[in-house]
């Protein structure tokens, strides 16, 4: 994790187009990794709690979308989120995770997704997020980060959620 956390404003020609047009696009993004203004993204995301069909769906799902050339996008929490990134990983595709938390890895949550970071790194993804290093997460950034899931991606899957679920936060706001 020791690739350096950049800064991307919105006036920057490196903030991804798409994220500009939602209601409340972050004003700043931190960065590690590359990050692409033009890029066809897809989010998968879903429950925390996956069964094994949601997980197998998940896996070829994502896989197979990563294939076909788009760019796996999730929120790098346990779970579906989780198989979505590895998903594209093992097929040595991009994916990005975006992240309730700041990217330094004292911050970074869940813990237990250290490696699956760097190997996103490794592959040629990246990990953003619209709050500063040192930032913990909270009740508030893990929904508010899932605006920013759906608006650089073409579209959302969910994959297994509950009713009330970040999952279905992404949905609502893909459908605006």
């Amino acid at each position: 994790m020791k690739e350096e956390i950049k800064i991307i404003s919105i006036k920057d020609k490196n903030y991804p187009s798409l994220l500009k047009k939602i209601k409340d696009a972050p004003k700043i993004l931190y960065v590690k990794g590359e990050i692409l203004p033009e890029e066809n993204c897809f989010a998968i995301v879903g429950t925390r709690m996956a069964s094994h069909y949601g997980k197998q769906t998940t896996l070829e799902i994502a896989g197979e979308l990563a294939e076909a050339g788009l760019t796996i996008v999730s929120g790098f929490a346990p779970g579906i989120d989780t198989f979505a990134h590895q998903a594209a990983i093992e097929r040595r595709k991009r994916t990005i995770a975006v992240l309730g938390t700041g990217l330094d890895e004292k911050s970074i949550y869940p813990k237990d997704n250290l490696k699956l970071a760097n190997k996103i790194l490794e592959t040629g993804g990246c990990l953003i997020s619209e709050y500063p290093p040192k930032t913990r997460g909270t009740n508030f950034t893990f929904p508010r980060r899932n605006r920013i899931i759906s608006g650089i991606s073409l579209g959302v899957l969910v994959v297994e959620a509950k009713e009330k679920s970040g999952a279905l936060i992404t949905a609502e706001f893909a459908k605006k």
